[in-house]
């Protein structure tokens, strides 16, 4: 029987590489995108990740066995860890200032994204389950993809440690706990669709995402 999470990356993979062939992630891989693209991207990345936490907590709530709800608890507590031990030190590296975070407010690609995955994972654990792995699924495969492609020139780059962070073996081994998780749920055939749907809508809101920073509002 085919596992529901090789379905998923059949079907978007060809989303994933369109992707790894984004202006935004190919600039930082070459070490030419504009700080200022990249700071900007930082500041909503971490309101999303703010966001993501709580509905992590959301699913958790509705867990349907004892090992989902372990593995939904060590997942808040990394993702809790990384934003303000990892995340925030390094925004505040690139000069954005407290007043800022606090003041500043979620773009409408990042809020849009966000709101789609609350919805989704109202609907269901499940469904919850595989909008959020997506996220992190694909930023692993993407992040591989452009390493490989730029090998030459990205260990020079300014942003070389965003790709290092992405393809670390600490990451893959996080990815393929969850992978692992969401293949043990119980998905009738009927659902695979579904959840295909879910997984290629949101490679969409990643791709907007990424589109906003290059946006002519973004122009130094």
């Amino acid at each position: 029987m085919t596992k529901i999470s090789d379905t998923l990356f059949n079907r978007t993979k060809p989303l994933w590489d369109k992707a790894a062939e984004h202006p935004f992630v190919t600039g930082m891989a070459g070490g030419t995108l504009e700080a200022e693209r990249f700071r900007s991207y930082m500041q909503q990345d971490y309101y999303y990740l703010i966001d993501y936490t709580g509905i992590l907590k959301t699913i958790e709530l509705n867990a349907e066995s004892r090992s989902l709800g372990d593995f939904l608890a060590r997942e808040i507590q990394a993702v809790s860890f990384e934003t303000e031990n990892v995340h925030l030190p390094n925004m505040k590296r690139l000069g954005i200032t407290e007043d800022e975070i606090v003041n500043g407010s979620k773009t409408p690609a990042c809020s849009d994204y966000l709101q789609y995955l609350k919805e989704t994972a109202q609907e269901g654990t499940t469904r919850g389950l595989t909008a959020l792995l997506q996220c992190s699924w694909s930023y692993a495969y993407i992040a591989k993809t452009v390493s490989e492609r730029y090998s030459e020139k990205i260990g020079d780059s300014p942003y070389a440690d965003w790709f290092a962070a992405y393809t670390s073996e600490e990451y893959a081994k996080a990815n393929a706990i969850w992978i692992d998780m969401l293949d043990r749920q119980d998905i009738s055939s009927g659902e695979t669709e579904s959840l295909c749907r879910i997984f290629e809508k949101c490679t969409g809101f990643e791709l907007r995402f990424w589109d906003s920073f290059m946006q002519s509002e973004h122009t130094l």
